[in-house]
């Protein structure tokens, strides 16, 4: 189990991480966050060192190791703020890199909207949902899997493809990762872009380091849609304020491409 105390060590914030909740093993951090999104303050962080079944966009999963990685949901409940999830999977996508070069001084790149990764190799995944009122979603839950201390030899239990794509930040660095340390600066970031948020209702530091670390901007890109198999080439140009991909099509016609509907077809460099 985690060492809470350690975890607390590392923390600056007022409302993030105040309230700690860790368990040994979930179904999943999300469903747990939802559970009991009522009773708790907003920043709650549901912990745990094992999930059996860890749900990502469009119903992928993330593979789950025990006692190796970080599985953490964080509940908010900005009142009377305009929600837009995109915005939240800006706000983890830049918390959890901005921690890892803290902790580890790793360098990580985004690949929009919501992985990150290390040699074009994922160590981490974000995953945004209202929560509330089905009706009309009084909060957000922002849930985040991060290969922390996976072992290469570990990885030989995923399948080739999966394998092909993924690392974690002990292979890549060579040490463990002190993960209370990783998780209480994770946490602090996100602290940082939430008060954005709660004061100014942006996420503009969150944006301007999705963009400055991205995979994909700047680049030509394969997209489909949610729901379709047509590929189309365009060429991502910028992440607005809203967390949405801006890109060029094949005739050079703007758009904008929403989280919910696009999928990526990211190829690794040579």
């Amino acid at each position: 189990m985690y060492d809470l105390n350690s975890v607390n060590s590392y923390l600056n914030t007022k409302i993030i991480g105040q309230t700690i909740i860790q368990y040994d093993s979930l179904a999943s951090t999300y469903a747990k966050a939802k559970n009991i999104f009522n009773t708790c303050p907003d920043g709650t962080v549901v912990l745990s060192e094992n999930q059996s079944k860890c749900t990502l966009r469009f119903g992928n999963e993330w593979i789950c190791q025990e006692d190796k990685n970080i599985y953490l949901s964080i509940i908010l409940k900005p009142s009377g703020k305009n929600l837009i999830t995109s915005k939240f999977d800006i706000v983890g996508c830049s918390s959890v890199l901005e921690g890892v070069v803290e902790t580890c001084g790793l360098q990580c790149k985004i690949k929009w909207p919501n992985d990150i990764l290390v040699r074009d190799m994922k160590i981490a995944s974000i995953c945004c949902d209202f929560a509330g009122k089905s009706s009309e979603p009084t909060g957000i839950i922002i849930s985040m899997c991060i290969n922390a201390n996976l072992d290469m030899s570990e990885t030989d239990k995923i399948n080739e493809e999966t394998k092909k794509s993924t690392t974690s930040i002990k292979i890549e660095t060579g040490t463990d990762v002190h993960r209370e340390m990783l998780i209480g600066k994770i946490l602090n970031n996100v602290e940082r872009h939430y008060d954005e948020f709660l004061s100014m209702g942006t996420v503009g530091m969150a944006v301007n380091s999705c963009i400055i670390n991205s995979a994909i901007v700047n680049r030509n890109i394969k997209t489909v849609k949610r729901g379709k198999k047509s590929v189309r080439n365009v060429y991502a140009k910028n992440i607005d304020d809203d967390g949405c991909l801006v890109v060029d099509d094949e005739k050079g016609n703007e758009e904008i491409l929403s989280p919910g509907e696009t999928i990526i077809i990211y190829e690794r460099n040579a």
